[in-house]
């Protein structure tokens, strides 16, 4: 295990998540909410609601959107562990450090898309965060990888269109 790259990102983690205090609070301040790249507008009750594309279909419900991949129907979290199982299928030489950068960190958000065992497990809530059922774990050339559980209407579309760039189809269910 190698300390001194573990350290090194999660100081980046750090110095990200102060950025996004500094943001939210910034935010705050000028209008007693946060909503900026939240995907929610303000309505003229001061309520907040989604804003297109992330409008449920029902108000107050959650997104029960499933998606269609591969002759199979996923919901979010599932859909991307099948893309990402599908993916490392094609290219089974690939090592870690290449999926990280096909799936980066920046689609899923602050638990980034997959992570290597080691670091993941250096959580206290990686069983909840990450698929670590040995059925689920990732196996690369140079080690193992978790993919993240954690999935919801703000950060799919994200995930979708790259796996789309990636060539795979996939089709959303209502």
């Amino acid at each position: 295990m190698d300390y001194a790259n573990i350290i090194l990102e999660m100081l980046d983690r750090i110095k990200k998540l102060e950025q996004q205090v500094a943001n939210l609070k910034q935010s705050q301040k000028s209008n007693n909410m946060p909503t900026a790249n939240t995907g929610y507008k303000q309505e003229e009750n001061h309520s907040y609601k989604p804003s297109a594309p992330y409008q449920m279909t029902t108000p107050g419900k959650r997104d029960t959107t499933r998606y269609m991949f591969e002759g199979n129907v996923y919901l979010k979290n599932r859909l991307v562990l099948a893309v990402v199982k599908s993916y490392v299928s094609q290219n089974a030489s690939i090592t870690r450090q290449q999926l990280k950068q096909v799936f980066d960190k920046t689609l899923q958000g602050s638990i980034g898309v997959v992570e290597n065992v080691d670091v993941a497990s250096l959580r206290s809530d990686y069983e909840v965060r990450f698929f670590t059922k040995p059925i689920d774990v990732i196996h690369l050339i140079d080690g193992d990888m978790f993919v993240c559980t954690q999935w919801g209407i703000l950060n799919i579309p994200n995930f979708i269109k790259r796996a789309e760039q990636l060539g795979f189809n996939i089709e959303p269910i209502k």
